[in-house]
């Protein structure tokens, strides 16, 4: 049940639908005017070092039996066991080629509105084509793709024998998401002009000359022709199929035989690598998730949405340039034995896209169990005359390691005993209260979900589920012992999901103690896999598998958390959405909805005490110079989310770059002269330090409560609860905040 957002929706850009008789029309148009002029151009830059373009791809690729029978099987799966139990219909149909279209050409820049338009006969044609196993269209489709693909980087390439001119006050349009699609190839021409002067900005900013500039780009986008003209028959049936997938529900899958070998790699958690889950968007590898406790997650460097670009291995290995490159075929050259190390040419993810590229250097390691496991440590917080005592469980994700024959007779890991032996070690220590931290923690095992929930409550049920036929059913602790009696909070944010919206859930409807922080996530579905090969007598070869989703989780209350997510009894200043970020932003993700409540024994209440614990904490934080940047970032940020160009002038870009340099080394000089501690003289020394935390939390064996005011705040106010709780009258009167944040 672990959060899987987008992983294999955007793999390659690549996937279409049948053109048949249209191809030569659409091409027509073009060869008079444009061709000879697009070949004039671009000779000089594919002709230097004896340079040839490599054969198109889609003109000999086609479907074979294996792949029709392959979706054949994964239609009548769908109709059988998927949640939805989908209709394979015209609306179906129509819902697949508007998923195929958004997964080729998701910036709107390849194609133009007389080719969609001229697309749009193929509308209805989808489910046809995949239950009676008549899917040529998507070969065809992927032809013409292909070639519209190469002419767009043929014309950038003729680019390249100029420097450009970044004097000039021009704005490139970087998100096209929503925009109309161009209607002639002059528009069109234009957009990719100003996108390679903003790949060559990028380069200049991270101080490249116009010789290094040309010669990155002229092998970047070399590489994307070539990595395109890689594409097999394999690769083409699963974007097709993904797009019938993905018109269904956003988490319902198809794995390619290559894909699903990956799949159980990462299952197992004993991939060697970096731990990092990566897709394909656009011609860049993204970072879609950071493996918590993984070798990226120690180094710091690696977040999600940062864009890797260059792979180099050891310390002085060529950084080879993968833009363009296949995600199957980046992931290949990160990969490597435990204890060697990698170096990655990454793009930081901005919200306005004007990140300057960074090498970081990650020592790779076999990612095992263990290194998900909890962890604990004592938090102190000042509080009026005394200092307070509270035990932080952090947990990334709900863990639970299966027997096999190597551990038959060995005591098996899992979250529940960790978190029990945890709180054992805490109360020796006199804590005054828990707090369970679940931020990131994308989730995990449904059962330990709920064994969790009964180390804090006496007995009851702990989450409802419903399957694909209706049956309900509904997962209790049943020990009738609480193990943890004492004052509770729980931290989450916008990435805990799943497994973790379980807990949460269940922790604030029996009033247990109280959920503090973001709106989360708000992924109420749990998948099944289907190995293909095993439903059928005489399979032909490896079929892949499908992920598909078979039930939906609800709360107690009968409230389901899809799409709406935990709210939280206390909210922190968020810069993330549900509409934008959550589950509610995909594409045909599940209904929310609710059924009917079972019966359960509540713990108590504090909604009564809600509007004086909101008051303090209000209070506090209006006092605390960190919380009002922490606001004033979220509205910045905020209200960058609607801009959809940058600036193509050099000076406005650096400008731009040391202001936040600037406010970056302003926000960390204040933490440090709130610890006591001397300021950083520059942005060299920030970072220089940055990187020295880095290597000393890897070897960190308790949690880096340093600058982590939210959690310190999260203390607080389970302090205020405590005192709360000890004498209510308290919450009748106005009181003045006695917390702060050390």
């Amino acid at each position: 049940m672990t959060l899987k957002a987008k992983f294999l929706k955007k793999s390659l850009i690549v996937a279409s639908v049948s053109l048949g008789l249209l191809v030569a029309p659409i091409y027509a148009e073009n060869t008079s005017a444009e061709k000879p002029s697009l070949e004039k151009h671009a000779a000089k830059a594919l002709a230097d070092s004896n340079y040839q373009l490599p054969k198109l791809a889609g003109a000999e690729l086609a479907p074979n039996q294996k792949f029709r029978d392959t979706g054949q099987l994964v239609a009548w799966l769908l109709m059988q066991s998927h949640y939805q139990h989908p209709n394979f219909d015209n609306k179906l149909s129509r819902e697949s080629f508007k998923q195929l279209i958004k997964m080729l050409d998701p910036n709107r820049s390849y194609f133009l509105a007389s080719d969609v338009k001229k697309f749009e006969v193929f509308k209805q044609k989808f489910d046809d084509a995949i239950r009676t196993g008549n899917i040529e269209l998507a070969y065809d489709f992927f032809e013409l793709f292909e070639r519209r693909h190469r002419e767009r980087y043929k014309y950038v390439l003729s680019l390249m024998e100029k420097p450009f001119d970044f004097t000039k006050n021009e704005e490139f349009q970087f998100d096209r998401r929503k925009s109309d699609w161009f209607e002639n190839k002059a528009q069109l021409d234009d957009y990719w002009r100003k996108k390679a002067k903003y790949d060559a900005l990028n380069l200049k900013l991270a101080d490249q000359d116009d010789e290094k500039i040309k010669e990155k780009l002229t092998k970047r986008y070399r590489n994307n022709i070539r990595r395109l003209s890689q594409t097999t028959n394999e690769d083409v049936f699963g974007f097709f199929i993904n797009a019938i997938n993905a018109s269904i529900d956003p988490h319902t899958t198809y794995y390619t035989p290559r894909q699903f070998e990956d799949f159980t790699i990462n299952m197992s958690l004993k991939l060697q690598g970096i731990g990092a889950v990566l897709t394909q968007e656009d011609e860049f590898t993204k970072v879609v998730r950071i493996v918590n406790k993984g070798p990226a997650y120690k180094s710091g460097q690696l977040h999600k949405n940062d864009k890797i670009i260059g792979v180099g291995q050891g310390d002085n290995g060529e950084i080879v340039d993968v833009i363009g490159w296949r995600n199957s075929d980046v992931v290949d050259l990160i990969r490597g034995e435990a204890g060697s190390v990698v170096r990655l040419q990454v793009i930081p993810h901005t919200s306005a896209g004007d990140a300057v590229s960074k090498t970081v250097r990650i020592v790779r390691e076999e990612i095992k169990l263990e290194d998900q496991a909890a962890k604990s440590d004592i938090l102190e917080v000042q509080q009026g005359d005394k200092k307070i005592k509270y035990g932080v469980i952090e947990l990334p994700s709900f863990y639970a390691e299966s027997p096999n024959r190597e551990n038959k007779n060995k005591q098996l890991t899992s979250t529940t005993k960790d978190v029990k032996r945890l709180i054992t070690k805490l109360e020796k220590q006199d804590i005054n209260g828990l707090i369970i931290d679940l931020r990131n923690n994308g989730g995990g095992s449904l059962s330990e979900a709920v064994d969790m929930t009964g180390l804090f409550i006496d007995k009851g049920p702990v989450v409802q589920g419903k399957d694909f036929q209706g049956n309900v059913r509904i997962l209790r602790d049943n020990d009738g012992k609480t193990f943890y009696k004492g004052p509770l909070a729980v931290l989450v944010n916008a990435g805990s999901a799943s497994a973790s919206e379980i807990f949460a859930g269940a922790i604030q409807d029996y009033g247990r103690g109280i959920v503090i922080g973001e709106n989360t996530f708000g992924k109420g579905t749990v998948q099944g896999i289907r190995e293909l090969s095993r439903f059928m007598r005489n399979p032909e070869g490896n079929m892949g598998a499908l992920k598909l989703t078979v039930e939906k989780f609800y709360r107690v209350t009968g409230n389901s958390t899809q799409k709406m997510g935990v709210k939280p009894d206390i909210s922190f200043p968020s810069f993330y959405d549900l509409e934008t970020y959550g589950e509610a932003s995909y594409d045909n993700a599940l209904d929310w909805d609710t059924i009917e409540t079972t019966s359960f024994a509540s713990a108590g209440s504090i909604e009564q005490l809600l509007p004086h614990l909101k008051q303090s904490h209000i209070e506090r934080s209006n006092k605390d110079k960190q919380f009002s940047y922490l606001i004033d970032d979220v509205h910045r940020v905020k209200a960058e989310k609607e801009r959809k160009s940058i600036s193509l002038n050099y000076k406005t870009r650096l400008a731009e770059r040391l202001k936040n340099e600037e406010k970056s080394l302003e926000r960390a000089n204040l933490r440090r002269m709130a610890q006591g501690k001397p300021a950083f003289k520059n942005i060299e020394e920030l970072e220089q330090y940055a990187k020295d935390k880095e290597v000393q939390n890897q070897n960190l064996a308790g949690i880096d409560f340093e600058g982590d005011i939210l959690l310190f705040e999260a203390a607080n106010i389970l302090g205020d609860l405590i005192e709360l709780k000890t004498n209510p009258d308290l919450a009748k009167v106005t009181k003045q905040s006695k917390g702060k944040v050390n």
